[in-house]
């Protein structure tokens, strides 16, 4: 049976900086996997356009949400078998359609804590974090620290982060370039060993 890896997009721009990190670090999976034994499901989320959580704490009293946008990209968030998320840093977090769809995991969170379901997903699953940064010296520390609180209730651990600094005063042409290849490639490795796909 083959691998569910899910790529989760979070660039409004098909050719920007993230997208980019993330076509590379794709292509550097199915090079590196031997049989391609795995499949890749991806979610655009300026295209899902998910609405926000609004707090409305159904999901306080039953599993799920009321809101029905997100059942497909649930079910294949808890089919997954490796989840990569690729994204712009905007003002230190994620850009909103993004945050929108890290906001709506509270139903996680309310499954574990409001209803004592241990652990809401029994599957774990590693995660490769993939950023672009205007900023030079932004580490993704925000990002990280709300990553590990959804990751605490849907049984993920952030196993490997890549991100690309100083975006505003460097040239996108011609990117990635050999050095940033190399760490984006790596990335997928340290994936595709975790998820205990063989590689060459």
């Amino acid at each position: 049976m083959k691998k569910i890896i899910m790529t989760i997009g979070g660039s409004p721009r098909k050719c920007g900086y993230s997208a980019k990190i993330l076509k590379c670090f794709t292509e550097s999976l199915r090079e590196f996997s031997v049989g391609h034994l795995f499949e890749i499901r991806h979610y655009d989320a300026f295209e899902c356009d998910f609405a926000p959580c609004t707090d409305c704490r159904a999901c306080c009293k039953f599993e799920g949400c009321v809101n029905h946008d997100m059942d497909e990209f649930f079910r294949d968030f808890e089919a997954a078998d490796a989840i990569i998320i690729a994204t712009p840093v905007y003002n230190m977090s994620f850009p909103a359609p993004m945050k929108a769809i890290v906001d709506r995991m509270q139903r996680y969170y309310n499954a574990r804590f409001s209803m004592g379901k241990r652990p809401p997903i029994s599957k774990r699953r590693p995660v490769a974090l993939l950023a672009s940064a205007g900023d030079p010296n932004e580490d993704g520390e925000i990002m990280i620290k709300q990553l590990q609180r959804i990751f605490t209730v849907t049984n993920c651990e952030l196993i490997s982060s890549y991100i690309f600094k100083g975006t505003d005063k460097s040239s996108i042409e011609g990117f990635p370039g050999h050095f940033t290849k190399s760490e984006i490639r790596a990335s997928a490795k340290v994936i595709l060993e975790a998820v205990d796909i063989n590689i060459t």
